[in-house]
């Protein structure tokens, strides 16, 4: 009966929720912001055509010559708030950066679903261009679900020469697969990945739309210790790129990369050396 109640739940999820129950786990309350962390900033609100707003920071350089622009997109869980660390110390290396929270999470409105997620991505990108905030390179950097959703945006057509250079790290190769995997984890759900996984989209899935990526350099970066998304999602879109391309292997957690100080290096130098 539990067994049955599970995939009742599963199903419920994906129809009526957009497989949002699945992919985002949004949470409203702060836990901290920029000036907590000694950083200067100024709240934005981006406004849909449909009137739906959706909020975001944007952290200015802290140097006097501004390298270039940073646009982050976090991954499914909580909000911008718990995820600033991860780029937290770009302004005082002369990075500015802008932030979002998708629809659900922080103060955004709205309910998650992944269509909507790259509605609001590509609304912070068509931002920052009209709002005259990019000084180039303008480099994308997504993280899990976030790296993820840009590859989907960015490998768009009509997105081409936006953005200067793409840096991915723990993305997945698509929504079916990575159900898969995280159902294959519980014995409880394994039984059932069968059934759900093949009900997942497969609209823009970032296995397709890599390739689209080009002629932007792209960094894809996964760590062998990645217990949320395994490795092999990191080698399978790289491979699936077009050049200019870089896989850089690491290690640790999920998405705690920019922790170590090698790797913010191995990150300005990318953005230093390789974007145009």
């Amino acid at each position: 009966m539990a067994l049955l109640l599970r995939l009742i739940l599963l199903l419920t999820l994906l129809g009526l929720g957009g497989c949002s129950g699945l992919f985002f786990y949004p949470m409203n309350d702060w836990v901290q912001n920029p000036a907590r962390q000694g950083l200067d900033y100024e709240d934005i609100v981006l406004i849909h055509p449909d009137g739906q707003r959706i909020h975001g920071w944007w952290l200015p350089s802290a140097t006097d010559e501004v390298r270039g622009t940073v646009y982050h997109l976090h991954g499914n869980a909580q909000n911008i708030s718990t995820h600033l660390m991860n780029v937290a110390w770009l302004p005082e290396k002369g990075y500015q950066v802008l932030l979002i929270d998708y629809r659900g999470y922080g103060l955004s409105e709205g309910e998650p679903d992944l269509a909507g997620a790259r509605k609001d991505i590509q609304l912070g990108l068509d931002w920052l261009y009209a709002a005259d905030r990019v000084d180039p390179p303008l480099v994308v950097f997504g993280q899990s679900l976030g790296a993820s959703l840009a590859t989907g945006v960015l490998g768009r057509k009509e997105n081409a020469g936006k953005g200067d250079c793409v840096i991915l790290e723990a993305a997945f190769t698509s929504y079916q697969s990575i159900t898969r995997d995280v159902m294959h984890k519980s014995w409880v759900l394994w039984p059932f990945s069968f059934v759900v996984a093949p009900l997942m989209p497969d609209e823009a899935n970032p296995i397709d739309r890599v390739a689209g990526i080009a002629p932007r350099p792209l960094l894809i970066m996964h760590s062998i210790d990645d217990g949320i998304i395994p490795f092999e999602h990191g080698r399978a879109l790289y491979e699936a790129a077009a050049e200019p391309k870089t896989f850089q292997r690491l290690k640790g957690g999920h998405i705690q990369s920019t922790r170590a100080e090698d790797v913010r290096q191995r990150l300005l130098d990318f953005m230093d050396e390789d974007c145009p």
